[in-house]
């Protein structure tokens, strides 16, 4: 059953220019995007940097207000709620930032900090309170005796995530979003997190919307896997069929970059993509399909067609005329040799089937 679920939504900033800040166009952050959450399991949001991610994370926990679309949280539509109606959502709806050292106040101690959301929705008297913020950090693996007093500097960086996750428990929510929670952690504290985030998960039965651009981590995480570009949703699939049966080329473009440690692994992008030029500004998005002027594979029509979330199968959606019945749908060709100068139509090659994904 879905928890959450977003319907087209959308997120534009005005550009502005000049003294009077006269508007001269839209930066879409956030271009049309729907998806599910479903509930005791995990989404991962994956892209490279200016994707939308964050802001469409940022969104569903109604942080920031939306241009245009439906949020749906628990049977009930969230989206033009004023903040006094939204009070009682807010405790069921928390996330956890990328990076703890700049999202925990550096003048409070950590029993301030996790107890400053209790504070604000008037949960318990003090004493109450104290007991809640002790069993928190039991929870995160921090004895409350060591922590309670200290500030976030004397923190090391998985410190100051645990203190961070136990603020977004403190309120018994039933969804968090992580941003890019282990991105500022070595690689040894990042398992620990990722085991930590698993437990508590199983323990309260919590929802996760989990924002990376590590797909090796997600791997791991994900139930299910959405893959964002430029403001859309260029494919949504369950994390293996993903893994095992990209069917975009950015999708493919992202796993081939992967480290890989066995040959297994090495055999599912058996290609080496290289992406050309990097991801445009959402204030100038391409027209027609926005990943076209980056992409491999593209064929006539991709510079003015702008693709809908075609379905593969059922649970597998991808947003590309390759697999549009009306263009033919001839799937994903492989790339092409390394030195081929053509660029503008379909490299040559067996189209993969993934139609059986």
């Amino acid at each position: 059953m879905a928890l959450l679920e977003a319907e087209a939504l959308v997120k534009h900033f005005p550009l502005t220019v000049g003294l009077f800040h006269r508007k001269v166009g839209d930066v879409k952050a956030v271009d049309g995007v729907s998806l599910a959450l479903e509930e005791g399991r995990t989404l991962a949001l994956v892209g490279e940097t200016g994707s939308g991610k964050t802001t469409l994370g940022r969104m569903l926990v109604r942080l920031l207000d939306p241009t245009g679309g439906r949020i749906v949280f628990a049977g009930e539509e969230i989206t033009g709620r004023p903040e006094a109606a939204l009070r009682p959502i807010r405790r069921q709806l928390q996330m956890v930032f990328q990076n703890p050292a700049s999202s925990l106040n550096p003048r409070r101690r950590v029993k301030e900090i996790i107890e400053e959301p209790l504070v604000i929705h008037h949960v318990g008297g003090p004493r109450q309170r104290l007991r809640r913020v002790a069993e928190l950090l039991e929870r995160v693996e921090l004895p409350p005796a060591d922590f309670l007093a200290r500030f976030p500097h004397s923190l090391s960086g998985g410190q100051r995530q645990r203190v961070a996750i136990a603020r977004a428990l403190a309120l018994h929510p039933r969804l968090i979003v992580l941003d890019e929670p282990t991105s500022a952690l070595d690689v040894s504290v990042q398992a620990k997190i990722i085991a930590l985030l698993r437990r508590l998960q199983q323990e309260f039965g919590l929802t996760y919307l989990f924002i990376s651009h590590d797909l090796s981590l997600v791997r791991n995480v994900a139930d299910a896997v959405a893959v964002m570009y430029l403001g859309k949703i260029v494919e949504l699939a369950p994390t293996e069929t993903l893994f095992r049966r990209p069917s975009h080329p950015y999708t493919r473009a992202l796993l081939s970059a992967i480290p890989t440690v066995s040959d297994e692994e090495a055999a599912l992008i058996p290609e080496k993509i290289t992406l050309q030029g990097e991801i445009p500004s959402p204030a100038r998005v391409p027209a027609g399909c926005a990943f076209h002027p980056r992409c491999y594979a593209r064929i006539p029509g991709c510079e003015r067609i702008v693709p809908e979330l075609i379905p593969v199968n059922p649970s597998h959606g991808v947003r590309c005329v390759l697999y549009d019945p009306l263009m033919g749908a001839p799937g994903l060709p492989r790339v092409p040799a390394p030195g081929s100068s053509d660029r503008k139509g379909p490299p040559v090659g067996t189209p993969a089937d993934a139609h059986d994904a």
